[in-house]
């Protein structure tokens, strides 16, 4: 048992030895091959081999060292980095020119001019304003009396431009019982004889007739005959004005009369221009 246990180490010892000197074989045969270049170099430059064994191998007698990759260094332009390529050494590529046949010219081409687009402006045109539209306007005259010279009371027919109405009619009597409008030049002069307080309450034409209805206040007038027969004429002038009418059937409060006020005068029948 005891030459057993021996002989297994001896082949262990053996083995491992063995193993030791591959391994170290392999390792030489590793550098050998990586510095083989360098090794070769150094032996063929000392001359090794003549001088141990007198003649050189082939092989390291016509083994020529390779040469070094040259680097080429680009610098930058603020020579803060440097780049280095290895590249190796080639020789310069050499140019020959092209024969005069084989050089072709390259037609030109023209250059058309470059037209810049003005870009259009278009003005916004001002809308135009809209002119409010004015009320129509018409002309009326009026019946007013005045004084002349002699003390005598004379009609005065005036022209007031005023804003076009349904009821041209009313319109007019109602300006008439408003007395002359004394900041007109025109109707500086003027005045009415119509009792203050005279109110138009109705008015309609019927037959080239026109039925104009007053309140109470018509039937009192203190300038006596001659103010109750110039009051009429005021109406019938201004009334007569209009081609629709020809004659003024008067009315108190709705009811037909036959005389005006206590001076009695005759309203019973309409009233043209020709009764004054």
């Amino acid at each position: 048992m005891a030459q057993k246990k021996k002989s297994s180490k001896k082949k262990n010892t053996t083995l491992f030895s063995a193993a030791c000197v591959l391994l170290g074989l392999l390792i030489i045969l590793i550098i050998f091959l990586v510095k083989k270049d360098q090794i070769f170099t150094n032996l063929k430059e000392t001359a090794f081999f003549d001088r141990v064994f007198g003649t050189t191998p082939t092989v390291i007698e016509k083994h020529e060292p390779v040469e070094p990759k040259k680097t080429e260094t680009i610098p930058l332009k603020n020579d803060e980095v440097t780049i280095k390529i290895d590249t190796p050494e080639t020789p310069a590529p050499v140019y020959s020119e092209p024969e005069k046949s084989e050089v072709k010219e390259t037609p030109k081409t023209e250059e058309k001019p470059v037209v810049k687009e003005e870009k259009k402006v278009t003005e916004k045109k001002a809308e135009p304003k809209k002119e409010v539209a004015k009320p129509a306007k018409t002309e009326l005259q009026l019946c007013f009396v005045n004084i002349d010279g002699d003390g005598a009371v004379v009609r005065q027919m005036i022209k007031r431009e005023v804003a076009k109405s349904d009821s041209p009619l009313t319109t007019a009597i109602n300006l008439l019982l408003q007395g002359p409008d004394t900041t007109k030049s025109v109707e500086r002069n003027c005045m009415t004889l119509i009792p203050a307080g005279t109110k138009l309450l109705s008015a309609k034409v019927q037959g080239g007739v026109a039925y104009l209805n007053f309140n109470e206040a018509f039937e009192i007038n203190t300038y006596g005959v001659e103010g109750y027969i110039h009051q009429l004429e005021q109406i019938v002038f201004t009334a007569t004005t209009f081609s629709t009418v020809s004659s003024v059937q008067f009315l108190i409060n709705g009811e037909k009369r036959d005389y005006l006020g206590s001076e009695g005068q005759w309203i019973g029948s309409p009233l043209s221009r020709n009764s004054f």
